[in-house]
This record gives structure tokens, sequence and C-alpha cells, in this order.
């Protein structure tokens, strides 16, 4: 016997809804293991979920008093519908007359239950039956339930016990002959009617079972769920074409504003909510995704979208504020500067506006009327003297930088790089000041964008020799190590505003019939278009100053090293930002640039010189047909053999000759253009890089 542990309400039509401890017993078998395939005690059969129910263990007596209840139920449900057993009743009987003789046969003589008159049939006005179907009970060539010594009881309640069904047999031997049938009558017309309150669909769907076959291998909780997900993802197609453009911004700044949190936060927080609700709710995940997906709408993409977020609107606050500082020319010629604490809360809380907030806010906040806010800021630096809100300036700019590449643009075409500039030329910085200056000179000067004419003024040839002085001098002491490196850094920046010749060494040219140039020095010859030429002719007018100041220096030890050390490792220092486009590698630039003199060239020693050769190498063997660093490789290898002492050493120069061949060997279209490179480097040196070499 099976005893509910819960309630259940039946959503299927197959499927049974019942109260916590209600009985059943199982009367056939089901294909999927989560469900059972029962008979409840109102002689009702469908399946239940197998962990809403337990077994109960009970005696032979209880268990046939349950059996001849579920019996007897299940003939009056058949009579209610005319006398009709369903294909399932009729396999349920076989199983409940099967179960009834193994139970009978464990309870001894004395313990089985005694005779009851058998009640007598429901009134014609509860089940509208005819005298020949009640008749044909007995002889329609069912499986009988009868059996000697048997009597069948009436179906009970579930709130009656067998305890309770005694006591009141009892009472009913003491009451007159007409009360006690009366009473039968009105019990049997009670049961009848609560076997009728079951729903129509179940009668149906059984009845159904009798003519097709019933059938137990259908997987009722997927065909439960598929039901339902079907018409869950009506609503929700329906749902997803009603969100409105920019939706995720609006929920973000719902979360901000009522849990007090940044911006970086409450997206987080909504775009983990979101994706864990479809990940636990299937059916929800198109609307789910659909949201994280959400594109702001036309009126987000305006400059006047920033209005509509919390952040934006702050930071007008707070630029606003500062440009009253910036103007409040009493205030500033004060000496007791009574408002540095406002104006450092007013920094504070800008850092971390522009570092946690709505960065698509901040960004169009500070384009506003061509960068007037990134202007208030540079003037605001210009005027102000003292080094904490100087320095809380500087990290304001570096937060601005990280926004976006337009910031870095306008900062680095403003008088804000030549300003840092003039302070790393006083003497009177110190080396915190050095640090802070050089870091964010470097983030305005990262992406390349070409400087003004003016800048060059005071960026000139004293500001290269005080670099390359303090790489020298800086990496003597651990202490000051990473200030060598920001100045480093700012020699590679510097580096990127001047053009990379496409040949090395600029050489006499002779022109040939076909339009070519033959390129000769010193007993080397080689071919070069006229194009190219011109090329070569117009980067000559534009010299590298800081190429040249490298070839006069007697000691660039720390320089060369930590440039090889960087090359070797692949590592740009210059890559800070993920901002498009990305600007060239400035390391492998600084490299093709020292090999394009021999001034520069033989800076390196000769360990060295082999470790870069080695190093590009490593680089062809590896990169693929479509990478553009191997175009830069093969400039570097050129400018290594034509600049460099490589043709004196020639180290591993059938790797490099193996190399060249497999390159050449390619089919791809993409690798058209490293292969004419190649040949022109063969063709210039045939002796080194020939097939018999």
């Amino acid at each position: 016997m099976l005893r509910s542990l819960y309630t259940y309400k039946g959503t299927h039509a197959r499927t049974l809804g019942f109260q916590a401890g209600e009985r059943f017993v199982e009367v056939g078998t089901s294909r999927d293991p989560n469900w059972l395939h029962v008979m409840s005690e109102r002689g009702i059969i469908g399946y239940v979920p197998k962990n809403y129910v337990t077994n109960d263990e009970t005696d032979a007596v209880a268990m046939l008093e349950f059996i001849d209840g579920c019996l007897e139920a299940t003939h009056l449900n058949a009579s209610e519908r005319g006398g009709n057993y369903s294909r399932g009743e009729q396999e349920a009987l076989q199983k409940l007359v099967d179960l009834r003789q193994k139970w009978h046969a464990r309870c001894p003589p004395a313990t089985a239950p005694g005779k009851r008159p058998a009640p007598p049939p429901p009134q014609r006005s509860a089940s509208q039956l005819s005298t020949e179907s009640l008749s044909s009970l007995g002889g329609s060539g069912l499986p009988s339930p009868n059996l000697p010594g048997t009597p069948r009881l009436p179906s009970l309640p579930p709130s009656v016990s067998s305890s309770s069904l005694a006591r009141e047999e009892q009472q009913q031997q003491q009451q007159p002959q007409p009360q006690q049938q009366q009473q039968q009558g009105a019990s049997v017309a009670e049961t009848t009617t609560s076997f009728m309150a079951r729903g129509d669909s179940l009668v149906q769907e059984e009845s159904s079972g009798s003519s097709e076959g019933h059938d137990t291998s259908i997987g009722y909780e997927s065909e439960m769920r598929s039901d339902v997900e079907s018409g869950v993802q009506a609503s929700i197609k329906s749902l997803v074409s009603q969100v409105p453009e920019g939706y995720l911004r609006t929920l973000v700044e719902e979360v901000r504003s009522n849990a007090s949190i940044s911006f970086t936060a409450s997206h987080q927080v909504v775009e983990i909510v979101l994706k864990s609700l479809g990940s636990v709710l299937p059916a929800l995940n198109p609307l789910c995704l659909h949201v994280l997906a959400s594109k702001e709408s036309k009126t987000d993409g305006s400059e006047e979208s920033w209005q509509h977020s919390v952040d934006g609107c702050r930071l007008v606050a707070l630029l606003e504020e500062l440009r009253a500082c910036k103007d409040d020319e009493q205030q500033r010629s004060w000496a007791l500067h009574e408002d540095e604490h406002t104006i450092a809360s007013h920094l504070t809380d800008l850092l971390d506006l522009l570092n946690t907030g709505d960065l698509e806010a901040c960004r169009r906040v500070l384009a506003l009327d061509d960068f007037r806010p990134l202007l208030t800021l540079v003037q605001y630096y210009q005027m102000e003297t003292r080094w904490p809100l100087r320095r809380m300036l500087l990290q304001v700019f570096g937060a601005v930088c990280q926004m976006s590449a337009a910031n870095i643009s306008y900062l680095s075409a403003s008088v804000f790089p030549v300003e840092l500039a003039r302070e790393m030329l006083e003497s009177t910085c110190s080396e915190e000041q050095l640090q802070y200056i050089s870091l964010v000179l470097g983030m305005v000067l990262c992406m390349g964008d070409t400087l003004p004419y003016p800048h060059f003024s005071v960026m000139n040839e004293s500001f290269l020799l005080l670099l390359l002085d303090g790489i020298e001098h800086y990496n003597e002491h651990p202490d000051t190590e990473q200030l060598a490196e920001l100045y480093l850094t700012l020699v590679l920046a510097f580096n990127l505003q001047y053009t990379t010749p496409s040949f090395s060494c600029v050489s006499p040219t002779t022109t040939l019939s076909n339009g070519m140039e033959a390129v000769g020095e010193e007993g080397k010859t080689g071919v070069r278009t006229t194009e190219e030429t011109k090329l070569s002719k117009a980067e000559g007018d534009m010299e590298n100053v800081l190429i040249r100041l490298l070839g006069q220096r007697e000691h660039t030890k720390h320089f060369t090293e930590k440039l090889l050390l960087l090359f070797n490792r692949e590592e740009d220092p210059l890559a800070m930002f993920e901002h498009e486009p990305r600007p060239p590698n400035s390391i492998l630039k600084m490299m093709r640039d020292m090999y394009s003199t021999r001034a520069t060239a033989s800076i390196f020693y000769t360990n060295d010189e082999r470790v870069v050769c080695d190093i590009i190498i490593r680089q062809l063997t590896d990169l693929p047909a479509d990478d553009k660093r191997r175009n830069e490789y093969l400039h570097l290898l050129w400018g290594l053999v034509e600049a460099g002492g490589w043709q004196e050493h020639q180290h591993r120069c059938q790797e490099v000759s193996t190399c060249c061949s497999n390159i050449l060997a390619e089919e791809e279209p993409v690798a058209l253009k490293d292969q004419a490179l190649i040949q022109r480097l063969i063709d210039s040196y045939p002796r080194f890089f020939s097939d018999d070499n």
C-alpha cells in the first residue's frame, strides 16, 4: 500500500490529484521511473509522482479491506457510465483480484473480515441506470471479482478508517431495520455522488484508452512539461516583442538607484540574475537573452542621453563644481588655500565616478561641446600649483585615457602633454612626481596620434636626452628602476611619431630600363622600384631625431638590455588599453628603426645580435601567413643582414634560408607580400640564401 506524503494537484488528464495522507495501490507498470501507475481508494486510476508517496506497511486485514473498497469503487464508477469498463479499469480489476487472493492467503481464517450484506444499487435519480445495465454487471464476461466467502465493502471517504467503520456497523445492527436501510441508501447515494465528482477529462482519457489500448510507455512528465512550455513559449515571444530598446540600461539604473552601488556592480548584478533565471527556467531564457542583448534605443544614442543616467548627471555636477573652482581667482590667490579640502573631495568623487560609473554616459558627458569638459580639466591642471591636487588630477586624466581613444586623441592634441614635458624638464620635481607625470604622459602618447608641430618646441632633443639619460641613471638603483621603465615607455611612444623607412639603408641608385633601380653599396646589389625610391626620399626628409641621438650615444647598456628583454617576451609597454585602432607594436618598430642605420645597429653586441636572429627564426617559423607581424620580422631580417653584423658571423644561416624557402613554398594568397620581400632579399644576397648554400 502506498501513502501520500504531500498534497499534489494533478495538472494532466492522466495524473491524480490528492491530499497528504491518502492511500493508493499500484495496479500497473510505468516506463517512466518518476511516476507510479496506481488506483486511489476512490477507484480512480492514474499516475502519481513517485517522490510524493511512500510504502505504508500494513497488516493483511487492513490491506484486504482497502482492496475491497477499491473494487467496490471501481464498479460504482463503471455503473455511473452505464456499466462500461475502460481498458484500464479491466486491467486494474484483474490486478486487484490477484492482489486480494495473495493477501487473503496471508490472512489467518480467524482474523479474516466477516461478511456484510452487499449495498443496494445506486438510485436511478443519481446514476440514471436501467435495469438491463445493472443486470449486465454479472454477465458481461468481464473478470469477476466475486470470490467465495468474500464480502464486498462499500467505498469509503478518505477520512473514514476501518475502526470507525466497525463502530458504525455495531450501531446499525442495534437500529431498526427501516432506519438501517435508509442510512445504507443515503451512504450509497453519498458515495455515488463523490465518485461522480471526478473530472470528465479523465473519464474521456481512460475511455479512449479502452479502444486504443493502455500505453504506459509515454513519458508523462515530459508530456506535461511540453504542454506547459508550449504555452509559456508563446507568451514569451509576445513579451520579447514588448521589451523596449535599451531596457538593460533601465534595469541597471533601477538597481543602481535603489541599492546605492556602482554602475559596474549594478550591471553585474542584473547580468547574473538574468542568466541565472534563464538557466533555472529554460522557457524564460529567450526573454533573458533578449534583455541582455538589447542595444540602446535611438534616443539613448543621442548626445543628450546622459540626462537619463544618474552617473551622467552626477558627472556634469562635479565638472561644474571644478569649473567654478578654476574660475574663482580670489580663492586661488589666497595663501591659506581654504578650498583645498573641497576640491580634493570633488576630485575624489570624480575619480570614483570615472572608474565605476556608467561608461557610456561618462564618455558622452566628456565629449560635450567638442570635449570642453576635458579642456576645463587641462586648464585647471595648468592653474593648480598644489601637488596633492595635481596628483589627483593626474589620476583623473589616467581614468579619462582608459575610457576611450577619442579622449586620448584630444588630450594629445591639447597643451596637456607639453605641460607634462615642461614639468619633467624642471629640476624641482621629485621622483614621485616624475613617476606620476611620466606614467600619464605615456598614456597620452600610447596610441601614436600625431602631435601638433608646436609640441616639438618643448618635446625636443633636450627632452629626449633627458629620457635616455634617465634610463641609464635610474636603472643603477633598484628603488628607481620603475622610473627607468616609465622613461623607456616614453621613448617608445615618442618613436611612434616617426615613420619606419621601407628599406634600411639609402644608397646610390641607378635606374634600369624596366623602371627599376639597382641599389649598390659596398659591393652589394639590390633592386628597388621607382615608387619605393620616392617613398624613401620622402621619408628621408623626416629625420628620426631619436634614432640620430641613439647613434651618437656612447652608453646605451640598460636601454638595449631592456629593449631585447621586451623583444624576446613579445611585450609592448604601450599596450595599456584595448582601444581601436590598435597602434603599431612599439618594440618591433623600435627594433626595425634601430637596424635602419649602421650607427644604431652597431649598438648591439654580437651576442645580442645572435639573440635577435634566434627570435626572428622562431617568429618566422611560428607565425601563420595571415599574421601581419611576420612581414615586420622579415623587414627586421633585412635590416639585420644589411645594416647589422650578420654577414660576418652568419648566425644560423642555414635555418634562416630554410625559413625563407618555406615561406616561398606557401600557396596562400596572403603570403604574396612576404614572398615578394623574401625574393628581393635573395636577389640582393644570393650567396647567403641560394639553394646551394
